[in-house]
Protein backbone atom coordinates (compact mmCIF):
# COMPACT_ATOMS: atom_id res chain seq x y z
CA UNK A 1 0.00 0.00 0.00
CA UNK A 2 1.20 3.61 -1.00
CA UNK A 3 2.10 6.21 1.90
CA UNK A 4 -0.75 8.48 2.53
CA UNK A 5 0.09 11.89 0.58
CA UNK A 6 1.58 14.62 2.64
CA UNK A 7 0.51 18.22 2.41
CA UNK A 8 2.76 20.40 0.14
CA UNK A 9 5.51 22.65 1.90
CA UNK A 10 7.12 25.61 1.36
CA UNK A 11 10.08 27.09 3.76
CA UNK A 12 8.57 30.27 4.97
CA UNK A 13 11.14 33.53 4.32
CA UNK A 14 13.64 34.55 7.26
CA UNK A 15 11.48 37.60 7.91
CA UNK A 16 8.03 35.36 8.62
CA UNK A 17 10.19 33.24 11.09
CA UNK A 18 11.22 36.18 12.84
CA UNK A 19 7.87 37.53 12.72
CA UNK A 20 6.20 34.70 14.40
CA UNK A 21 9.12 34.48 16.97
CA UNK A 22 8.37 37.79 18.15
CA UNK A 23 5.15 36.87 18.60
CA UNK A 24 5.32 33.82 20.74
CA UNK A 25 7.75 35.36 22.61
CA UNK A 26 4.96 38.03 24.44
CA UNK A 27 3.39 36.91 27.24
CA UNK A 28 0.96 39.18 28.90
CA UNK A 29 2.39 38.57 32.54
CA UNK A 30 5.20 40.35 30.96
CA UNK A 31 3.47 43.16 29.34
CA UNK A 32 4.27 46.41 30.95
CA UNK A 33 1.10 47.44 32.95
CA UNK A 34 1.08 50.80 31.04
CA UNK A 35 0.45 48.97 27.84
CA UNK A 36 -2.23 46.58 29.34
CA UNK A 37 -4.06 49.26 30.54
CA UNK A 38 -3.74 50.64 27.10
CA UNK A 39 -4.61 47.69 24.99
CA UNK A 40 -7.85 47.91 26.84
CA UNK A 41 -8.59 51.57 25.73
CA UNK A 42 -8.04 50.29 22.52
CA UNK A 43 -10.46 47.46 23.46
CA UNK A 44 -13.40 49.64 24.71
CA UNK A 45 -13.05 51.96 21.77
CA UNK A 46 -12.91 49.39 18.93
CA UNK A 47 -15.90 47.59 20.50
CA UNK A 48 -17.97 51.26 21.07
CA UNK A 49 -17.22 51.56 17.04
CA UNK A 50 -18.60 48.27 16.42
CA UNK A 51 -21.89 48.48 18.22
CA UNK A 52 -22.22 51.90 16.35
CA UNK A 53 -21.37 51.02 13.23
CA UNK A 54 -23.86 47.65 13.29
CA UNK A 55 -26.56 50.27 13.36
CA UNK A 56 -25.95 51.27 9.25
CA UNK A 57 -28.04 49.58 6.85
CA UNK A 58 -25.66 47.71 5.15
CA UNK A 59 -23.89 46.23 8.28
CA UNK A 60 -27.37 45.24 9.63
CA UNK A 61 -28.46 43.27 6.21
CA UNK A 62 -24.97 41.71 6.31
CA UNK A 63 -25.51 40.51 9.65
CA UNK A 64 -28.71 39.12 8.71
CA UNK A 65 -27.23 36.81 5.85
CA UNK A 66 -24.30 36.26 7.81
CA UNK A 67 -25.50 33.22 9.46
CA UNK A 68 -26.20 31.47 5.98
CA UNK A 69 -22.68 32.36 5.11
CA UNK A 70 -21.52 30.23 8.19
CA UNK A 71 -23.01 28.94 10.88
CA UNK A 72 -21.53 29.47 14.23
CA UNK A 73 -20.97 30.93 17.89
CA UNK A 74 -19.53 33.71 17.44
CA UNK A 75 -21.65 37.22 17.80
CA UNK A 76 -22.80 39.70 15.17
CA UNK A 77 -22.56 42.94 16.91
CA UNK A 78 -26.04 44.63 17.37
CA UNK A 79 -28.15 41.67 17.05
CA UNK A 80 -28.62 38.51 18.53
CA UNK A 81 -27.55 36.35 16.07
CA UNK A 82 -24.43 34.19 15.57
CA UNK A 83 -22.54 32.96 12.94
CA UNK A 84 -18.64 31.41 12.18
CA UNK A 85 -16.23 33.31 13.14
CA UNK A 86 -14.75 34.38 10.34
CA UNK A 87 -17.83 35.62 9.05
CA UNK A 88 -18.89 37.64 12.13
CA UNK A 89 -15.45 38.79 11.57
CA UNK A 90 -15.94 39.99 8.14
CA UNK A 91 -19.12 42.09 9.52
CA UNK A 92 -18.26 43.45 12.92
CA UNK A 93 -14.71 44.14 11.02
CA UNK A 94 -16.99 45.92 8.10
CA UNK A 95 -18.92 47.75 10.36
CA UNK A 96 -16.46 48.73 12.88
CA UNK A 97 -14.86 51.18 10.15
CA UNK A 98 -17.75 52.45 8.79
CA UNK A 99 -17.81 55.47 11.08
CA UNK A 100 -14.36 56.72 10.67
CA UNK A 101 -14.38 56.76 14.42
CA UNK A 102 -12.02 54.03 14.83
CA UNK A 103 -8.59 54.13 16.27
CA UNK A 104 -5.25 54.37 14.23
CA UNK A 105 -1.04 54.28 14.42
CA UNK A 106 0.74 56.65 12.54
CA UNK A 107 3.55 54.53 13.04
CA UNK A 108 1.52 51.17 11.10
CA UNK A 109 0.20 53.78 8.58
CA UNK A 110 -3.43 51.60 9.34
CA UNK A 111 -5.91 51.58 11.80
CA UNK A 112 -4.77 47.89 13.17
CA UNK A 113 -7.18 47.44 16.27
CA UNK A 114 -10.40 47.53 13.91
CA UNK A 115 -8.24 45.11 10.72
CA UNK A 116 -7.55 42.44 14.33
CA UNK A 117 -9.96 42.88 16.71
CA UNK A 118 -13.32 41.66 15.27
CA UNK A 119 -11.02 38.53 13.90
CA UNK A 120 -10.03 37.94 17.45
CA UNK A 121 -12.98 38.36 19.57
CA UNK A 122 -15.45 36.10 17.34
CA UNK A 123 -12.48 33.33 17.69
CA UNK A 124 -12.10 33.77 21.21
CA UNK A 125 -15.38 33.40 21.41
CA UNK A 126 -16.00 30.13 19.43
CA UNK A 127 -12.56 28.59 21.18
CA UNK A 128 -13.78 29.78 24.89
CA UNK A 129 -10.81 31.52 25.66
CA UNK A 130 -10.42 33.62 28.95
CA UNK A 131 -10.17 37.39 28.26
CA UNK A 132 -6.29 37.39 29.35
CA UNK A 133 -5.60 34.72 26.49
CA UNK A 134 -7.96 37.08 23.95
CA UNK A 135 -6.21 40.14 25.03
CA UNK A 136 -2.36 38.41 25.28
CA UNK A 137 -3.07 37.72 21.32
CA UNK A 138 -4.41 40.90 20.82
CA UNK A 139 -1.28 42.99 22.07
CA UNK A 140 1.03 40.36 19.81
CA UNK A 141 -1.45 41.10 16.82
CA UNK A 142 -1.02 44.79 16.85
CA UNK A 143 2.37 45.02 17.64
CA UNK A 144 3.18 42.92 14.43
CA UNK A 145 0.74 44.66 12.31
CA UNK A 146 2.63 47.79 13.03
CA UNK A 147 6.22 46.12 12.63
CA UNK A 148 4.90 45.32 9.34
CA UNK A 149 3.30 48.42 8.53
CA UNK A 150 6.49 50.59 8.95
CA UNK A 151 8.13 48.63 6.75
CA UNK A 152 6.20 48.95 4.02
CA UNK A 153 6.00 51.84 1.31
CA UNK A 154 3.08 51.33 -0.23
CA UNK A 155 2.43 52.66 -3.70
CA UNK A 156 0.27 56.04 -4.08
CA UNK A 157 -2.82 53.97 -5.70
CA UNK A 158 -3.06 51.69 -3.00
CA UNK A 159 -5.52 52.36 0.48
CA UNK A 160 -3.77 51.25 3.52
CA UNK A 161 -6.71 49.41 4.41
CA UNK A 162 -6.89 45.52 3.43
CA UNK A 163 -3.16 45.72 3.45
CA UNK A 164 -0.11 45.15 5.61
CA UNK A 165 -2.67 44.51 8.90
CA UNK A 166 -3.54 40.87 7.76
CA UNK A 167 -0.23 40.28 9.55
CA UNK A 168 -1.58 41.34 12.79
CA UNK A 169 -4.75 39.28 12.36
CA UNK A 170 -3.11 36.47 11.35
CA UNK A 171 -0.68 36.33 13.88
CA UNK A 172 -3.31 36.71 17.00
CA UNK A 173 -5.59 34.30 15.03
CA UNK A 174 -2.44 31.96 15.35
CA UNK A 175 -1.86 32.38 19.09
CA UNK A 176 -5.78 31.81 20.31
CA UNK A 177 -4.94 28.47 17.89
CA UNK A 178 -2.14 27.91 19.98
CA UNK A 179 -0.37 27.26 16.57
CA UNK A 180 3.56 26.86 16.91
CA UNK A 181 6.27 29.26 15.59
CA UNK A 182 6.61 27.02 12.49
CA UNK A 183 2.89 26.77 11.89
CA UNK A 184 2.53 31.02 12.52
CA UNK A 185 4.97 31.97 10.09
CA UNK A 186 3.19 29.53 7.50
CA UNK A 187 0.29 31.56 8.62
CA UNK A 188 2.41 34.80 8.00
CA UNK A 189 3.02 33.98 4.43
CA UNK A 190 -0.81 32.50 3.83
CA UNK A 191 -1.99 35.69 5.06
CA UNK A 192 0.26 38.13 3.24
CA UNK A 193 -0.54 36.18 -0.44
CA UNK A 194 -4.33 36.88 0.58
CA UNK A 195 -4.51 40.20 1.05
CA UNK A 196 -7.33 42.09 -1.12
CA UNK A 197 -6.79 44.85 -4.24
CA UNK A 198 -7.50 47.85 -2.10
CA UNK A 199 -7.59 50.70 -4.12
CA UNK A 200 -7.88 54.75 -2.44
CA UNK A 201 -10.03 55.86 -5.37
CA UNK A 202 -12.63 53.14 -3.62
CA UNK A 203 -12.55 55.80 -0.85
CA UNK A 204 -12.34 59.06 -2.36
CA UNK A 205 -15.62 57.85 -4.22
CA UNK A 206 -17.72 56.83 -1.68
CA UNK A 207 -17.95 53.71 -2.23
CA UNK A 208 -18.59 51.28 0.89
CA UNK A 209 -16.66 48.60 -0.73
CA UNK A 210 -13.74 50.47 1.29
CA UNK A 211 -15.14 49.21 4.28
CA UNK A 212 -15.09 45.76 3.39
CA UNK A 213 -11.61 45.61 2.82
CA UNK A 214 -11.33 45.80 6.60
CA UNK A 215 -13.86 43.36 7.00
CA UNK A 216 -11.81 40.55 4.36
CA UNK A 217 -8.58 41.81 6.25
CA UNK A 218 -10.18 40.25 9.94
CA UNK A 219 -12.32 37.07 7.28
CA UNK A 220 -8.91 36.47 5.81
CA UNK A 221 -6.41 36.89 8.56
CA UNK A 222 -8.29 34.43 10.68
CA UNK A 223 -8.87 31.74 8.39
CA UNK A 224 -4.87 32.19 7.18
CA UNK A 225 -4.27 30.54 10.65
CA UNK A 226 -6.31 28.14 10.24
CA UNK A 227 -5.57 27.03 7.00
CA UNK A 228 -2.17 27.17 7.96
CA UNK A 229 -3.11 24.29 10.48
CA UNK A 230 -4.86 22.63 7.82
CA UNK A 231 -1.62 22.07 6.37
CA UNK A 232 -1.91 24.75 3.69
CA UNK A 233 1.56 26.58 2.53
CA UNK A 234 2.16 30.33 1.83
CA UNK A 235 5.00 31.53 -1.00
CA UNK A 236 8.34 31.42 0.32
CA UNK A 237 8.89 35.47 1.03
CA UNK A 238 4.87 36.77 0.13
CA UNK A 239 5.98 39.40 1.98
CA UNK A 240 8.40 40.86 0.35
CA UNK A 241 6.38 39.78 -2.94
CA UNK A 242 3.32 41.42 -1.71
CA UNK A 243 4.29 44.19 0.40
CA UNK A 244 7.36 45.13 -0.78
CA UNK A 245 6.67 44.83 -5.02
CA UNK A 246 2.90 44.36 -5.66
CA UNK A 247 0.78 46.85 -3.11
CA UNK A 248 3.91 48.16 -2.15
CA UNK A 249 7.08 49.48 -3.65
CA UNK A 250 9.24 48.79 -0.38
CA UNK A 251 9.42 46.40 2.32
CA UNK A 252 12.53 46.62 4.70
CA UNK A 253 11.41 44.92 8.01
CA UNK A 254 13.66 45.78 11.58
CA UNK A 255 12.71 43.05 13.73
CA UNK A 256 13.87 42.83 17.19
CA UNK A 257 14.09 39.42 18.91
CA UNK A 258 11.53 40.56 22.07
CA UNK A 259 9.55 43.32 22.20
CA UNK A 260 10.98 46.22 23.89
CA UNK A 261 8.76 48.85 22.54
CA UNK A 262 5.26 49.14 22.20
CA UNK A 263 3.78 50.79 19.94
CA UNK A 264 0.23 50.11 20.96
CA UNK A 265 0.77 53.04 23.52
CA UNK A 266 1.34 55.72 20.67
CA UNK A 267 -1.82 55.44 18.61
CA UNK A 268 -4.41 57.70 18.18
CA UNK A 269 -7.99 57.93 19.20
CA UNK A 270 -10.38 60.04 16.84
CA UNK A 271 -13.32 62.66 17.66
CA UNK A 272 -13.68 63.52 14.27
CA UNK A 273 -15.28 60.82 12.35
CA UNK A 274 -12.76 61.24 9.04
CA UNK A 275 -9.70 60.06 8.10
CA UNK A 276 -7.16 60.82 10.43
CA UNK A 277 -5.08 62.25 7.46
CA UNK A 278 -7.67 65.14 7.51
CA UNK A 279 -7.11 66.36 11.26
CA UNK A 280 -4.53 68.68 11.12
CA UNK A 281 -6.14 70.51 8.33
CA UNK A 282 -9.85 70.48 10.57
CA UNK A 283 -7.55 71.87 13.48
CA UNK A 284 -5.67 74.55 11.32
CA UNK A 285 -8.77 75.43 10.19
CA UNK A 286 -10.64 75.60 13.37
CA UNK A 287 -7.43 78.11 14.60
CA UNK A 288 -8.25 80.78 12.32
CA UNK A 289 -11.90 80.38 12.56
CA UNK A 290 -11.24 80.88 16.45
CA UNK A 291 -8.92 84.22 16.34
CA UNK A 292 -10.29 85.55 13.17
CA UNK A 293 -13.68 84.39 12.48
CA UNK A 294 -13.65 84.96 8.98
CA UNK A 295 -16.96 85.10 6.68
CA UNK A 296 -17.14 82.63 4.57
CA UNK A 297 -18.64 84.25 1.50
CA UNK A 298 -15.50 86.59 1.77
CA UNK A 299 -13.31 83.74 0.89
CA UNK A 300 -11.67 83.54 -2.06
CA UNK A 301 -9.21 80.83 -1.65
CA UNK A 302 -8.29 78.15 0.93
CA UNK A 303 -4.98 76.29 0.49
CA UNK A 304 -4.23 73.25 2.78
CA UNK A 305 -0.63 72.59 2.44
CA UNK A 306 0.13 68.91 3.92
CA UNK A 307 2.03 65.42 3.56
CA UNK A 308 2.38 62.57 1.13
CA UNK A 309 0.20 60.82 1.68
CA UNK A 310 -2.49 62.90 3.03
CA UNK A 311 -2.60 64.45 -0.42
CA UNK A 312 -4.63 61.25 -1.69
CA UNK A 313 -7.96 63.56 -0.07
CA UNK A 314 -7.09 66.69 -2.28
CA UNK A 315 -10.07 66.27 -4.75
CA UNK A 316 -13.01 68.83 -4.85
CA UNK A 317 -15.44 66.15 -6.06
CA UNK A 318 -17.58 64.99 -2.89
CA UNK A 319 -19.91 62.44 -4.79
CA UNK A 320 -21.54 61.60 -1.16
CA UNK A 321 -21.47 61.73 3.03
CA UNK A 322 -19.13 58.47 2.72
CA UNK A 323 -16.74 60.27 0.27
CA UNK A 324 -17.07 63.93 2.73
CA UNK A 325 -14.59 61.53 5.08
CA UNK A 326 -12.26 61.33 2.80
CA UNK A 327 -11.94 64.74 1.26
CA UNK A 328 -9.53 67.46 2.70
CA UNK A 329 -11.72 70.45 1.52
CA UNK A 330 -15.24 69.04 2.79
CA UNK A 331 -13.82 68.61 6.32
CA UNK A 332 -11.69 72.58 6.26
CA UNK A 333 -15.16 73.32 4.37
CA UNK A 334 -17.74 71.45 7.35
CA UNK A 335 -15.41 73.46 10.05
CA UNK A 336 -15.56 76.73 8.38
CA UNK A 337 -19.35 76.22 7.80
CA UNK A 338 -20.42 74.11 10.52
CA UNK A 339 -17.50 74.70 13.47
CA UNK A 340 -17.80 70.75 13.92
CA UNK A 341 -16.76 67.44 12.42
CA UNK A 342 -18.64 64.96 14.44
CA UNK A 343 -20.54 62.68 12.67
CA UNK A 344 -23.74 64.34 12.73
CA UNK A 345 -21.70 66.20 9.95
CA UNK A 346 -21.68 63.52 7.36
CA UNK A 347 -25.05 63.77 5.85
CA UNK A 348 -25.70 63.74 1.77
CA UNK A 349 -27.53 66.76 2.39
CA UNK A 350 -25.24 68.94 3.82
CA UNK A 351 -22.72 67.41 1.26
CA UNK A 352 -25.05 69.19 -1.68
CA UNK A 353 -25.51 72.22 0.01
CA UNK A 354 -24.84 74.82 -2.23
CA UNK A 355 -23.02 77.17 0.14
CA UNK A 356 -20.68 73.77 0.82
CA UNK A 357 -20.43 73.25 -2.74
CA UNK A 358 -19.38 76.66 -3.13
CA UNK A 359 -16.47 76.63 -0.48
CA UNK A 360 -15.26 73.14 -1.26
CA UNK A 361 -14.54 74.48 -4.42
CA UNK A 362 -12.39 77.10 -3.62
CA UNK A 363 -9.78 74.32 -1.27
CA UNK A 364 -6.41 73.32 -2.98
CA UNK A 365 -4.48 71.02 -1.16
CA UNK A 366 -1.06 70.96 -1.79
CA UNK A 367 2.00 68.57 -1.09
CA UNK A 368 4.87 70.67 1.40
CA UNK A 369 7.85 68.27 1.86
CA UNK A 370 8.83 70.17 4.66
CA UNK A 371 5.93 67.97 6.61
CA UNK A 372 6.29 64.87 4.37
CA UNK A 373 10.03 64.84 6.00
CA UNK A 374 8.30 64.80 9.92
CA UNK A 375 6.62 61.59 8.99
CA UNK A 376 5.94 59.24 11.25
CA UNK A 377 6.12 61.13 14.57
CA UNK A 378 4.85 64.16 13.25
CA UNK A 379 1.70 64.47 10.84
CA UNK A 380 0.77 68.57 9.96
CA UNK A 381 -0.93 70.55 8.12
CA UNK A 382 -0.89 74.53 7.40
CA UNK A 383 -4.00 76.03 6.24
CA UNK A 384 -3.67 79.74 4.66
CA UNK A 385 -7.22 81.34 4.14
CA UNK A 386 -6.98 84.25 1.38
CA UNK A 387 -10.06 86.76 1.62
CA UNK A 388 -11.53 88.25 -1.24
CA UNK A 389 -9.88 91.83 0.10
CA UNK A 390 -6.57 89.94 -0.29
CA UNK A 391 -6.09 89.83 3.25
CA UNK A 392 -4.78 85.94 4.17
CA UNK A 393 -5.11 84.01 7.02
CA UNK A 394 -2.49 80.80 8.51
CA UNK A 395 -2.31 78.98 10.75
CA UNK A 396 -0.90 75.20 11.55
CA UNK A 397 -1.57 72.40 13.39
CA UNK A 398 1.48 70.14 14.36
CA UNK A 399 -0.72 67.49 16.86
CA UNK A 400 -3.88 67.00 16.13
CA UNK A 401 -6.30 66.34 19.08
CA UNK A 402 -6.42 62.21 19.82
CA UNK A 403 -3.24 61.02 19.35
CA UNK A 404 -0.04 59.90 21.87
CA UNK A 405 1.21 63.71 21.67
CA UNK A 406 -2.03 65.78 22.67
CA UNK A 407 -3.92 63.03 24.13
CA UNK A 408 -7.52 62.47 24.96
CA UNK A 409 -8.45 62.36 28.51
CA UNK A 410 -10.31 59.69 30.26
CA UNK A 411 -13.62 61.71 30.39
CA UNK A 412 -14.02 62.01 26.95
CA UNK A 413 -12.60 58.81 25.74
CA UNK A 414 -15.44 57.36 27.68
CA UNK A 415 -17.68 59.56 26.62
CA UNK A 416 -17.23 58.64 23.31
CA UNK A 417 -17.80 55.15 24.12
CA UNK A 418 -20.78 55.85 25.74
CA UNK A 419 -21.96 57.63 22.94
CA UNK A 420 -21.19 55.07 20.24
CA UNK A 421 -21.83 51.82 22.56
CA UNK A 422 -25.40 53.79 23.30
CA UNK A 423 -26.67 53.52 19.50
CA UNK A 424 -26.87 49.66 20.01
CA UNK A 425 -27.40 48.99 23.86
CA UNK A 426 -29.25 50.68 26.52
CA UNK A 427 -26.73 52.78 28.44
CA UNK A 428 -26.70 51.21 31.98
CA UNK A 429 -25.48 47.91 29.61
CA UNK A 430 -22.80 50.49 28.02
CA UNK A 431 -21.66 51.40 31.08
CA UNK A 432 -21.72 47.53 32.64
CA UNK A 433 -19.59 46.81 29.52
CA UNK A 434 -16.99 49.83 29.80
CA UNK A 435 -16.33 48.24 33.54
CA UNK A 436 -15.79 44.73 32.24
CA UNK A 437 -13.31 45.52 29.66
CA UNK A 438 -11.81 47.03 32.26
CA UNK A 439 -11.44 43.87 33.90
CA UNK A 440 -11.20 41.42 30.88
CA UNK A 441 -8.05 40.02 31.71
CA UNK A 442 -10.21 38.75 34.61
CA UNK A 443 -12.51 37.09 32.69
CA UNK A 444 -12.63 33.46 32.72
CA UNK A 445 -14.48 33.14 29.17
CA UNK A 446 -14.71 36.59 26.82
CA UNK A 447 -18.19 34.44 25.06
CA UNK A 448 -19.82 35.75 28.10
CA UNK A 449 -18.86 39.51 27.89
CA UNK A 450 -20.43 39.09 24.20
CA UNK A 451 -23.71 37.05 25.57
CA UNK A 452 -24.12 39.93 28.04
CA UNK A 453 -23.45 42.47 25.02
CA UNK A 454 -26.64 40.74 23.05
CA UNK A 455 -28.49 40.29 26.13
CA UNK A 456 -28.93 43.78 26.21
CA UNK A 457 -29.67 45.11 22.80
Amino acid sequence: MSAAPQPVRTEPSTTAKALAALAMSLRLGDVPAEVVAHAKLIVRDTVGVMLAGSRLPEIRNLAALAPTLGQGRASLFGTKLTAAAHVAALVNGAGGVSLELDEGNQFAINHPAVHIMPALWALAEELDCSGAIFLEAFIAGYEIAVRVGRATKLRDAVHPFGTHAIIGTAVGAARLLGLDAAATAQAIELAAGLSIASSQNAANSGASVRNLYTGFTNHNGLLAARLAQAGFSGEPDALGAVFGRILGERFTPTIEERFETFFLTRNYFKIYACSRWNHAPIEAAAAIQAEHAPDVEAIAAVTVFTYDPATRLGGTAVANAYAAKHSIAFNVAARLLHGSNAREVYTDEIVRAPAMAALIAKVRVEEDRALTALLPEIRAARVEIRLKTGKTFSARSDVPIGGFDNPLGEEALLGKFRDLAGLAIRSEAAENLAREIARIEELPRLGDLAGDIQAAL
